[in-house]
């Protein structure tokens, strides 16, 4: 207790918690942020000049993922495309199961390596009406989805999250442990 009553000591004390308390509240804030970029990937990225919240890339995923199940569905019996479909079906499989970003990234992957590999093989053998306009169909839906994700600002806004940030954020960021937003790429 004597040391606390010595002034030098006592002034290091405070300026080491007070330089502790900064840290803390700058990590807190950085990570807080992050967070919030990473809810645009599930919510939307709200894109100020244009004055929309654009359609999430999860969002795209869910329509993405209905695609390939009626898709996989309709051919799973088909003898010349099963095992295309199963393919598709299992892709699938790993986007619903997918928890974090990158887990649902590398699900997504899959389900573009396995769509490829369906359409291909779809192309050269014969289908009745339906299937053809089915086929069409999932193209056009797989296209589509596909160049919405890659136009998608939620990449943009995730790998600049410190943009938003401020000077002092910035320069202190080296010293607190921030977990960056995931991006939606490999």
């Amino acid at each position: 207790m004597k040391m606390l009553k010595n002034r030098n000591i006592a002034i290091l004390i405070a300026a080491i918690i007070i330089i502790l308390a900064t840290l803390f509240g700058v990590g807190s804030s950085l990570n807080s942020l992050a967070r919030n970029v990473e809810e645009m990937f599930y919510d939307g990225v709200y894109m100020e000049a244009a004055g929309f919240t654009e359609r999430s890339i999860n969002n795209h995923l869910g329509v993405l993922e209905q695609a390939v199940l009626d898709t996989s569905s309709l051919f799973a019996n088909h003898p010349e495309l099963s095992s295309e479909a199963e393919a598709l079906r299992y892709a699938r499989r790993e986007l619903v199961d997918a928890q974090s970003i990158s887990e649902k990234y590398s699900a997504y992957q899959s389900i573009q390596r396995a769509s490829s590999a369906f359409i291909s093989k779809a192309n050269t053998v014969e289908l009745s009406e339906r299937e053809k306009e089915s086929l069409v169909q999932f193209q056009s839906t797989l296209t589509g989805t596909t160049g919405a994700i890659q136009r998608s600002e939620y990449n943009v806004r995730a790998r600049g999250f410190m943009d938003e940030a401020s000077m002092f954020a910035r320069l202190l960021r080296p010293f607190v442990f921030v977990t960056a937003p995931q991006a939606f790429d490999a």
